[in-house]
């Protein structure tokens, strides 16, 4: 009775942090981003472009740069007030984050876990990006459904779910381009076939918005779309200042930018062209270091921890090698907290003792720089210092190593 007593106290105890939460995302501070999605939906219906033009948010503006068919499938809350439609993504956002963590099932054995280690690893793979979740939620952005949908496409895949996968995967490359990098994985693992309906339906998806808007205006988004995503890609270096990724970290190296704080974070001073070209090299040598842990090329995935292990070094790279990705762009590295915490929870001996150590000791150090440094905790000063110092970014290459540390060639769990 006593067991029981705990459960229903769990419960109401949950219920009560899920209202609390909907208090703070959608009442207390309703103005997202999500607004200038719904502002883009409405210029899409007025037969006007919803490109290169500023769309506000409260007092701030943004640009929209996410697809037409995006744009079209937001058309039903475009006539809501905006508690509604960001009770709706609200909602969704919630239903996302518990298909990730039900997914996460699917990949990795974990009914091999004690109750005692399920509730840990579920705790501190929570813990680890509560912090980026809670940005996501707060500006109502896409990135918590781009994990989702990374995740759920390759479930469909490796259950032999082929169409459904990539009809998933379209979906989210259509929305936001950077899940191709899945797509790249999928022909890194010869998955042809997926390969070959995920690029069909991504065509699909670019026309499919002719029959509601016509074939003139939707090339003409197309390209109004494109050369925003080129315009924005061009300008990364000036743009992605203050963010945190490798096309603000390098530049903060190598080139002067404004001093804050009274710390002056570059060594040499190099000109903008020469910055793009060591930043590249470096790109590339992240693409290389990636290829090697992803093993031999053109081989199939092993078995469902080996696919599950290449998606978290995928998700892992995305927001360090995309450009403009903001800080809650971070909660892409759910699944590589995901996949250590596992292997360290593991009791079997392919892990050496003093690479478990290390690879413990990192993982609290990606944690402490990625998570423990938000102005929640620490102040906004603080927490801007540790911005400007490139905290997040160097939290995701420890992390990345220890990433590397736990990486066995040979699996022995339970398939």
């Amino acid at each position: 009775m006593i067991l029981k007593g705990q459960h229903k106290a769990y419960k109401i105890l949950f219920v009560i942090l899920l209202v609390v939460l909907y208090y703070i995302v959608c009442i207390s501070n309703p103005n997202k981003d999500f607004d200038v999605f719904i502002a883009a939906s409405n210029l899409l219906a007025e037969g006007k472009t919803c490109y290169n033009v500023w769309l506000h948010s409260g007092s701030s503006g943004l640009k929209y740069f996410y697809s037409p068919l995006f744009a079209i499938f937001l058309f039903p809350l475009r006539h809501m007030p905006q508690l509604g439609y960001n009770s709706v993504w609200f909602i969704c956002n919630l239903f996302f984050v518990w298909r990730i963590y039900r997914l996460l099932f699917y990949f990795l054995p974990l009914n091999n876990l004690s109750s005692k280690q399920l509730g840990i690893f579920l705790m501190l793979s929570f813990l680890s990006v509560a912090r980026f979740l809670f940005d996501n939620l707060q500006l109502g952005q896409m990135t918590i459904f781009m994990v989702y949908g990374a995740l759920e496409s390759l479930c469909f895949i490796q259950k032999k779910q082929v169409i459904k996968g990539a009809a998933l995967l379209a979906l989210i490359i259509n929305i936001k381009i950077i899940p191709i990098a899945v797509l790249v994985l999928l022909i890194y693992k010869a998955e042809y076939r997926a390969v070959l309906f995920t690029l069909f339906f991504v065509f699909l998806s670019l026309i499919l918005p002719i029959p509601i808007i016509g074939f003139g205006f939707n090339q003409l988004l197309l390209s109004d779309w494109w050369m925003s995503l080129s315009a924005s890609h061009a300008n990364s270096i000036l743009d992605d200042y203050g963010r945190q990724s490798l096309s603000s970290f390098i530049p903060a190296l190598l080139m002067d930018t404004p001093i804050q704080f009274g710390l002056k974070r570059n060594f040499i001073q190099l000109e903008a062209n020469s910055v793009n070209f060591v930043l590249t090299v470096v790109r590339l040598l992240f693409l290389m270091l990636m290829a090697i842990l992803l093993g031999k090329p053109f081989q199939k995935m092993k078995n469902d921890i080996d696919a599950f292990y290449s998606v978290a070094l995928i998700c892992l790279y995305t927001p360090l090698i995309f450009p403009h990705q903001g800080k809650y762009s971070f909660i892409y590295l759910l699944p590589a907290y995901a996949y250590v915490l596992f292997r360290l929870l593991q009791k079997d001996e392919l892990v050496f003792k003093q690479k478990k150590k290390i690879s413990l000791v990192l993982l609290i150090v990606s944690f402490v720089l990625l998570s423990l440094s938000t102005d929640g905790l620490i102040g906004r000063r603080l927490s801007d210092l540790c911005e400007y110092l490139n905290f997040i970014t160097i939290g995701t290459f420890i992390l990345l190593a220890a990433l590397v540390l736990v990486k066995q060639k040979q699996l022995r769990f339970r398939e």
